[in-house]
């Protein structure tokens, strides 16, 4: 076949490698999230099983990082990724060039790119973490050192949780798949993923619906925050709890509406779990220029 381009979405949870050819997905696989070179076995293995070889390959990791030396800085949901030279060591390896930027911002420019195409949007990541990308004007807004749009650390609540980031409050220690399962093991007492606590929620457990309450009205004033902020065209959202938005989506946009003046328009990607490997396979198009 030639050329191809490799994606890699690195999850909280888990990883998923592509490879691409003119925009299609040619072949993927998923995995729980481990370290690098379970990343480098599958992009051999798919490249292996199309017959063809890398021209780059698009990274999009949780954390922050340098995106110019390709090194994830520092992870707090995954620290054995801390200092990883991924650039360096995925090139080493398939010879190629490779590019590393945010995961939040890799699945807003899969949604650019392949999704709801919209010129100006928010996209925010509600998944074990919290993140986002902003896309204004057709452009990625990449900020200093490419950390623009880390949504999920705005301070909620001044007086909340404590965050992994070290702050108190962030929307992401309040509503994230971890800030839920937290919540969850202080007030319940056991061991609970944040989809069993919704599970839990709707069939009427009420410790647990106080949980999913509070975690959604966080969300709602983060959007609400992020629209008044920005006043996009959207705000979409993706990650593992939008898969409850039939039942989470009325009390996220309930607070929305109520913490903002014209009503939020909220769209959830049409590229489902992808998303983050769509737009890191179109990353090169998109990397800031030195």
């Amino acid at each position: 076949m030639g050329k191809v381009i490799g994606a890699v979405d690195i999850g909280g949870t888990r990883t998923r490698v592509g490879l691409f050819h003119r925009g299609r997905l040619l072949a993927r696989t998923s995995f729980p999230t481990r370290g690098l070179p379970e990343v480098a076995e599958a992009l051999r293995m798919l490249l292996s099983r199309v017959k063809a070889e890398p021209a780059s390959i698009g990274v999009g990791a949780p954390a922050p990082l340098d995106m110019r030396r390709g090194v994830i800085l520092g992870c707090p949901n995954l620290p054995h990724w801390n200092g990883v030279a991924v650039a360096e060591e995925l090139s080493r390896e398939f010879g190629c060039p490779v590019y590393l930027a945010n995961d939040a911002t890799c699945a807003a420019i899969g949604e650019l790119e392949f999704g709801h195409r919209a010129r100006d949007f928010v996209y925010i990541t509600w998944s074990t973490g919290i993140g986002g990308g902003i896309v204004s004007g057709g452009r990625v807004v990449w900020g200093k050192e490419g950390q623009a749009g880390e949504v999920g650390h705005m301070v909620i609540h001044p007086q909340g949780p404590h965050c992994r980031c070290g702050k108190r409050g962030c929307l992401e220690a309040i509503a994230s798949g971890t800030g839920i399962a937290r919540a969850a093991r202080e007030l319940l007492g056991r061991k609970l993923t944040a989809a069993t606590v919704v599970r839990k929620a709707r069939e009427g457990d009420p410790t647990a619906q106080r949980i999913v309450q509070r975690a959604c009205e966080a969300m709602g004033q983060g959007i609400a925050i992020l629209w008044e902020i920005f006043y996009p065209e959207m705000i979409v959202l993706g990650g593992g709890l939008t898969r409850a938005w039939d039942y989470l989506g009325p009390l996220v946009l309930s607070a929305a509406r109520e913490f903002s003046r014209p009503a939020p328009r909220v769209e959830l990607t049409p590229l489902g779990d992808d998303v983050g490997l769509y737009g890191a396979s179109a990353l090169h198009l998109h990397f800031p220029e030195s």
